[in-house]
């Protein structure tokens, strides 16, 4: 007995009319979380979009930052020119000695909390009087602010840099002293300072824990907040943010900051410069209210899966599970191809009754249009293997055939034969009797070796052009060579005149090979062999077979 059978026997002692409980219960609960699998879905796809609006209003929050910190400086740059344009007119109209000048300037800027220092200039470049006296005297005839105001008799406002005499960050602002007469007395400058700066990173970490920091043009860190301190003076000109920044005049990015931590950027372009003021969040602090959230919703979603399990565990067998399970294998039968099976042979409670009657009817449509395909495909199928001329196979129905027969001999150990048929000189027949006739010879020889081959071949096939191929399985060379010389001999007799072949009618050349296939070959070997025997045949003269192992049979007339 088949162990199979013997198996089912042993085992079907155990079985009982009623199903186990934990097979009940296993299928309910897979019922009851497809049946909450869409409220879970819907409650997570909410909470992503509660994390998009959470990193929305994060990206919100630090461009208003960056945005106040650019209105902070364009209001101290304001003012700063303001009194600058005061100091250049008086000094202009009145010059004063380098002491009194000195006085003068830091009364002056005394309770201007946005100056750091203020300096007047000449125009050769040297300072002559200074709030810091250190000062006195440096050349600042090579910084870019004091030339753009020499030239430009204009406000002129310095990149972000660090000053000689206290080596601090710092911006500094130039202003002419033009004369009544229109000449140059000389270059007031003011070192800005940047304590605006730490105090837009005191409310910004008072409101939201953000990181403040401000880069000058060639991507050095000039000022920031108590946790960038140790950045500044130090470039990041290689650093992806530093590079976005400094490629764009504003915008926003989620990239790790100096110190690693992953943040959410705004920048802006510092008004007049072309330093880049940064305000950024952590992520981190950013993503845990959200985070908290998601985490209370799955507590939700899994006291109320476990509610709903509950409830399944105790659900009704009979009224949900069983029936459902009769109609998907009924549905699964017709997706195997039984489309004969009918769900409504069994009995079905009211609500389950129009599925039945649905999955019968859509059975019935399918069986039809799948009968219909069959045919429809079988048409097809022998349309394109057939040649429209001949009637004969094509070369596609003799590729699928003889590798087919070539499978069919490789497992049987049997010998596979072929010809290869090529009608002599048919070009010059079609140049001289017309395409008509040259349709009307094919057919002729294509039925002539049909007739000729018809206990032995299986299939004769018009290979392309002038060129038919026999395919006959069970012959050895010898066999085939000599079945070969019979259809030669009967397209010969046919006597369709041909002027321009050499006997005055149309002949055959004909190439036979014959193979038992072996591991290592294909029926491409088959082909190649036979074809070769065929341009022997034909370089022989034509009007002759030539097989592997036989000299021609018969030689041209």
């Amino acid at each position: 007995m088949p162990d199979g059978q013997l198996k089912s026997k042993r085992l079907s002692p155990a079985k009982t009319p009623n199903k186990p409980l934990f097979s009940i219960r296993a299928r309910l609960i897979a019922l009851a979380l497809l049946a909450i699998a869409p409220l879970i879905l819907e409650r997570l796809h909410g909470l992503a979009q509660a994390r998009a609006a959470r990193i929305e209003q994060a990206y919100s929050e630090v461009s208003e930052l960056a945005r106040r910190g650019a209105e902070t400086q364009r209001e101290v740059m304001a003012s700063v020119r303001t009194l600058l344009l005061v100091i250049a007119r008086v000094y202009a109209d009145m010059p004063l000695e380098p002491s009194t000048c000195s006085k003068y300037l830091a009364n002056l800027t005394s309770d201007v909390q946005w100056i750091r220092g203020i300096s007047v200039a000449g125009t050769d470049g040297r300072i002559k009087c200074a709030t810091d006296p250190m000062s006195v005297g440096l050349n600042v005839s090579d910084r870019p602010h004091f030339q753009n105001a020499l030239t430009s008799r204009e406000f002129a406002l310095s990149d972000y840099i660090i000053s000689r005499t206290g080596q601090m960050p710092a911006v500094v602002a130039s202003f002419p002293a033009v004369k009544d007469d229109g000449s140059l007395n000389g270059i007031v400058l003011a070192v800005i300072n940047l304590k605006w700066i730490g105090e837009l990173a005191a409310a910004a970490a008072e409101t939201s824990s953000a990181s403040v920091f401000m880069l000058d043009g060639a991507g050095t860190v000039v000022a920031g907040s108590p946790d960038q301190q140790s950045f500044i003076g130090k470039r990041f000109a290689d650093n992806a943010l530093v590079r976005d920044m400094l490629a764009n005049d504003s915008g926003t990015a989620t990239l790790p900051g100096f110190d690693g931590l992953q943040r959410i950027f705004a920048y802006l372009r510092v008004p007049w410069t072309q330093a880049r003021l940064a305000v950024g969040l952590d992520e981190n602090v950013v993503h845990s209210g959200i985070d908290r959230a998601i985490d209370f919703a799955y507590l939700q979603l899994i006291a109320f899966g476990l509610f709903v399990l509950l409830v399944a565990w105790f659900g009704g067998e009979q009224l949900v599970v069983r029936p459902i399970r009769s109609l998907v294998r009924t549905a699964t039968r017709f997706g195997r191809g039984d489309l004969h099976v009918r769900a409504t042979q069994e009995p079905w409670v009211a609500e389950f009754a129009p599925l039945a009657a649905a999955l019968d009817d859509m059975a019935g449509k399918l069986a039809a249009r799948e009968e219909e395909l069959q045919i429809a495909n079988a048409h097809l199928d022998e349309l394109a293997s057939l040649d429209g001329l001949s009637g004969l196979a094509n070369r596609r129905g003799f590729d699928r055939a003889i590798e087919r027969e070539w499978q069919k001999a490789r497992q049987n150990g049997q010998p596979l034969a072929l010809m290869m048929v090529d009608i002599d000189h048919f070009k010059l027949f079609n140049d001289r009797y017309g395409h008509v006739a040259g349709d009307t010879c094919l057919r002729a020889v294509g039925e002539t070796l049909s007739l000729v081959t018809i206990d032995e071949a299986i299939l004769v096939a018009r290979y392309g052009g002038e060129e038919f191929a026999l395919l006959m399985p069970g012959l050895d060379i010898q066999r085939a060579a000599a079945l070969a010389e019979e259809a030669r001999q009967a397209v010969e007799d046919l006597m369709i005149n041909h002027a321009e072949s050499p006997c005055g009618h149309v002949t055959i050349s004909i190439g036979v090979e014959s193979m038992v296939p072996e591991e290592q070959q294909s029926f491409a070997d088959l082909v190649e062999a036979a074809d070769n025997a065929l341009y022997a045949a034909k370089r022989s003269g034509r009007n002759a077979v030539v097989a592997r192992i036989s000299e021609p049979l018969r030689a041209a007339s």
